[in-house]
């Protein structure tokens, strides 16, 4: 897949998140998640559709299974955005406040 390709289909999962189609949103994400395992925009825009689908548990898991795979294959750690989509999953607050496109991390 080519950036403008991906680029276009970040775009489409923002849209899902904010017309609040997250059930769509999230196979979309994971078909991404998939084809770009380390691409932190994509995990972090399938956290956020699992969190708004009432699936805390599983944005919790893509997180962790990015963190250690940044790690372990790059020594690095996720940005402090994603870090802090993480934060507030685990604080459990309102998702509608992290829907939006503009915490994304690119």
């Amino acid at each position: 897949m080519n950036e403008a390709h991906l680029a276009a289909c970040e775009v489409r999962v923002d849209a899902l998140l904010s017309a609040g189609r997250f059930q769509e949103a999230v196979g979309d994400a994971v078909a991404l998640v998939e084809e770009h395992p380390y691409h932190e925009n994509v995990h972090a825009q399938l956290m956020r559709a699992l969190y708004a689908s009432g699936r805390r548990a599983a944005a919790l898991e893509v997180y962790q299974s990015l963190r250690r795979r940044m790690s372990d294959d790059l020594g690095i750690t996720p940005s402090p955005t994603t870090r802090s989509l993480h934060h507030a999953m685990l604080q459990d607050r309102p998702a509608q406040r992290y829907l939006s496109a503009a915490g994304a991390v690119r």
